[in-house]
């Protein structure tokens, strides 16, 4: 495998993990956490909110950027 088939294929790897992943919004420890959820079931904070309207409009917005990247 030559070194531009070996970055072509870690990109490839990188764009299916990437369309698998979801941004969400959970009630925890009286916030709102923005989850990042990959597609194994793993998922970890990325942020939290005061209120989850602004959370959840969050987690929209990088779950629409996602889907223009692909």
């Amino acid at each position: 495998m030559t070194p531009e088939e070996y970055t072509e294929a870690l990109e490839a790897e990188r764009r299916t993990r990437n369309a698998r992943a979801k941004y969400m919004v959970r009630e925890e420890h009286g916030g709102f956490l923005l989850l990042r959820r990959n597609g194994s079931g793993q998922a970890w904070g990325v942020t939290s909110y005061t209120t989850h309207a602004v959370a959840q409009l969050a987690a929209d917005v990088l779950n629409r950027l996602k889907e223009d990247e692909a």
